[in-house]
């Protein structure tokens, strides 16, 4: 048995580990944060030109604006300047901030602040957009005001389709006009310069078509122009579909050749998706060369029923595949004799309407040669 002296040494003894423990961990941090620190002060700050942080600010999806002591505006990046409705840096740079209509609210508020705490939050509204600001004080009485809008994606969506509808709408007037007025001159014109009142009616019809596509594209957007599902047969659908194209194809001696073993049918807007699959066969017209035919094939695949419609052409060029969708994406002219204007956002329409029908569509080159559109959609049992 110890005695108290043995067993208070022992304890003794333990303490002074411990002790000796947390001593070394203690430094050991210390270093650590000595070194992180050492990390921060080594980064050459001050070759950092005041100019080069101010473009890189200029980029940020933020509105930034800097302010002098006297209220003036230093700084201001693309961002805040659309937010205040303003084009040019030089309608704002070296004005007092109350001079701005748009910003005289901040003006008072800074004023009525000046000698309470920062940084303080702000929300105001600017052409009936809603805005809320975040104003922080610098050591020598600058400020820094951060702008951001409060409108949600899908309201800022919702204004810009409705710009889109409203330009497409007020262009389709005077385009028509011109069309009418090169009818006019074509008629009264020398022979020489016929050719350009051709160019002129070419130009305005393909213009036209763009508006009218645009506004079509944007109301899919919206869903407006989608009415209620019905069940569809796909072949009836496609022959439907031929048939308004069939002018257009014996021009250039074209067939289709429509292999489906069975009758499939999908759910879906069949008028919309009629025009969706005009275009893919107008797209396939266009491409082909004369006297070859379009392959059709609609086949079952797991749940899913199939569409792939085959032209004979060149196929597509390399990364060509997603771009063909893209608004106003137009393929190169020389790689067709098919001579038509388009406005490039036949497909964009397409892909939309394949969408909205719960479908997917694709594009890719047959390897004997030839492009293939390839649509998708959820199949109906047949006993429905």
């Amino acid at each position: 048995m110890k005695t108290l002296q043995e067993v208070l040494f022992f304890l003794h003894q333990k303490w002074k580990i411990k002790v000796k423990h947390f001593s070394q961990s203690k430094e050991k941090k210390f270093e650590v944060d000595k070194n992180k620190y050492k990390k921060t002060i080594d980064f050459p700050f001050d070759k950092i030109r005041p100019q080069e942080v101010l473009s890189w600010l200029d980029y940020s999806s933020q509105g930034w604006i800097i302010l002098s002591s006297d209220l003036t505006i230093k700084f201001i990046n693309q961002k805040a300047l659309s937010l205040i409705r303003v084009i040019k840096y030089k309608d704002v740079i070296g004005k007092a901030i109350n001079d701005i209509n748009e910003l005289e609210v901040l003006s008072n508020k800074i004023l009525y602040l000046r000698k309470k705490d920062f940084p303080f939050n702000l929300d105001f509204t600017i052409a009936g957009v809603p805005i809320s600001v975040n104003i922080v004080r610098g050591r020598k009485k600058n400020y820094l005001i951060l702008l951001e809008s409060k409108l949600s994606i899908e309201s800022i969506k919702k204004r810009q389709n409705q710009l889109i509808n409203d330009v497409s709408h007020e262009l389709k007037t005077p385009l028509t006009s011109l069309i009418l007025i090169g009818e006019r001159l074509e008629s009264v014109v020398s022979k020489k310069d016929r050719y350009l009142v051709k160019r002129l009616k070419k130009e305005s019809k393909r213009l036209r078509k763009m508006a009218e596509e645009t506004l079509e594209l944007s109301k899919l957007e919206s869903n407006e122009d989608f009415n209620k599902n019905k069940k569809i047969s796909i072949s009836d659908l496609i022959m439907e579909s031929w048939q308004t194209l069939k002018p257009l194809a014996e021009k250039k001696d074209i067939k289709i050749n429509l292999f489906s073993p069975t009758k499939y049918y999908i759910s879906g807007d069949i008028e919309n998706l009629k025009r969706a699959f005009i275009n893919i066969l107008d797209n396939a017209i266009r491409y082909s060369p004369t006297k070859e035919g379009i392959q059709i094939e609609i086949f079952k695949r797991d749940s899913s029923v199939v569409i792939r419609v085959r032209d004979k052409g060149i196929g597509l060029e390399e990364d060509e595949s997603n771009d063909i969708f893209s608004r106003f994406y137009r393929g190169d002219p020389s790689r067709t004799k098919f001579k038509k204007s388009g406005s490039g956002l036949g497909l964009s329409i397409t892909k939309k309407i394949i969408n909205n029908n719960k479908g997917f569509i694709k594009a890719f080159n047959h390897k004997d040669g030839g492009a293939i559109i390839e649509t998708i959609f959820p199949c109906l049992n047949t006993d429905l």
